[in-house]
């Protein structure tokens, strides 16, 4: 599984560089940071509540598990790279139409 994860992540990768082809060049350096923080704010986010509203105890969304250390880390691995990847999907299309500001709220 964390093979698989490890190509997703790089599936990952070639989305960023996908959306760095259909930029203009003055903004190639704020869409790459774009992608690194999608990077680091998908794996602050899914560590902190995401694995335990998908996988936490509860009936229709997780309710205990936060924070949680006793998680099997290959297949925490795979779904956060999946988690990283809708991220940077969605990032693509508005590419040069949102604000800085705009983004990190979203």
């Amino acid at each position: 599984m964390v093979l698989c994860g490890a190509m997703v992540f790089f599936m990952q990768a070639s989305f960023s560089m996908l959306c760095v082809g259909c930029v203009r060049k003055k903004n190639l350096l704020n869409k790459m940071l774009k992608n690194i923080l999608d990077i680091c704010g998908a794996a602050a986010s899914f560590y902190l509540v995401g694995y335990a509203f998908a996988y936490g105890d509860g009936k229709f969304i997780g309710t205990g598990g936060f924070l949680s250390t006793d998680v099997d880390f290959a297949f925490w691995f795979l779904q956060l790279t999946f988690s990283m990847t809708c991220v940077t999907i969605v990032a693509g299309p508005i590419a040069e139409r949102c604000q800085m500001r705009a983004y990190l709220m979203y």
